[in-house]
């Protein structure tokens, strides 16, 4: 009988269907996979939005009342670990803020140090210690340096319960997606230094008439008498300077940090301040005295990870403490040095 192909042909053919065939594999095409269960996996690090839980949403049970015991802890601190408190084993926060002076609204407002989503982001690796740290080691590190206090145990009540709320805030955002809302706006720098003198002018124009002449804060009590009946009932505005303010360990200290914080929302909810008069009240703010945290010049241990306003030594380059806590900041960045608050156009 005659063959209509050679074997050389034949051996192409095979060669061709193996190739197709491959392919077609490859990409999960092939009709022999027609029947095969599909397989949906979760890309990492996608973005959610921005979804605030509704309160009525939180149980009526065990669980639902430790996460309303830590949102009251989180909007009013200073009733139950501020340092009049009766129970002095409880005074963790050596100042009457509250959580919310920074989170603002029990930390659901965006680009606020918002705190949608943020449970799902621990643990997470900590530049400032260079370890990976959990949710209430942060909590503590709050406690510590923004609230000039000390740690909280990590099973006591108070703390689970802090655990809980912010746990609650991330119930609506998918384990390993992001929103892109937390923390603080990234800002353009500015050509110059920053100016504390220019600072004190806009602070005194614009600042004092919510945190006060001397930048103490003013307290809730209509009397506003500085004592610790007083003192308990916390701050209306919270205290910007002195030892019952954030400490030079906070994150406030860095002056991107506190210049995004102020030009986002300062004056409160008018936010009318210009960038380069937000650079000016951020240094002016932290020019002034307030408490010191121990061992503040240990952080960052790996000093390519260093920010480059922390305004203490030692650093990686050649350039001055004063040129990190003022600026200006292009030559550094030019050279290659990184800060998550500058906005790269």
């Amino acid at each position: 009988m005659k063959t209509f192909f050679s074997n050389s042909q034949k051996l192409g053919f095979i060669v061709f269907s193996v190739i197709i065939s491959l392919y077609l594999i490859s990409y999960n095409s092939h009709p022999f996979l027609s029947c095969k269960k599909e397989v949906k996996t979760e890309k990492k690090d996608t973005i959610a939005e921005w979804k605030v839980p509704d309160l009525n949403t939180i149980p009526q049970d065990e669980k639902g009342d430790l996460i309303r015991l830590g949102r009251y802890i989180f909007i009013h601190t200073y009733n139950y670990i501020g340092p009049d408190v009766k129970d002095t084993a409880k005074r963790f926060t050596g100042t009457n803020m509250d959580c919310q002076n920074c989170h603002f609204k029990g930390g659901t407002i965006k680009y606020v140090l918002g705190l949608i989503g943020v449970y799902n982001d621990y643990p997470e690796y900590d530049p400032r210690s260079s370890k990976v740290i959990s949710i209430q080691q942060r909590i503590n590190s709050c406690l510590m340096r923004s609230m000039n206090g000390r740690p909280m145990p990590e099973n006591s009540e108070e703390m689970n319960a802090l655990v809980e709320y912010i746990k609650w805030l991330s119930s609506l955002v998918p384990k390993g997606a992001k929103t892109l809302e937390q923390g603080l706006p990234k800002i353009n720098l500015i050509n110059r230094a920053a100016d504390p003198s220019a600072g004190k002018i806009i602070f005194n124009r614009y600042c004092t008439t919510c945190h006060a002449e001397n930048g103490q804060g003013v307290l809730n009590s209509s009397s506003n008498v500085d004592v610790k009946a007083d003192s308990s009932q916390g701050y209306n505005f919270p205290p910007i300077m002195g030892n019952k303010s954030f400490n030079d360990g906070a994150g406030m200290y860095r002056l991107l940090m506190a210049t995004s914080f102020i030009y986002s929302k300062m004056p409160y909810n008018a936010a009318d301040l210009t960038l380069e008069d937000s650079y000016d009240v951020a240094a002016y703010i932290n020019t002034m005295p307030r408490s010191n945290f121990p061992g503040v010049k240990d952080d960052y241990p790996d000093l390519l990870q260093k920010p480059i306003d922390f305004p203490f030594q030692p650093y990686d380059d050649g350039f001055s403490e004063v040129q990190h806590k003022y600026g200006p900041y292009q030559d550094m960045f030019d050279m290659g040095e990184k800060n998550n608050m500058i906005k790269i156009d």
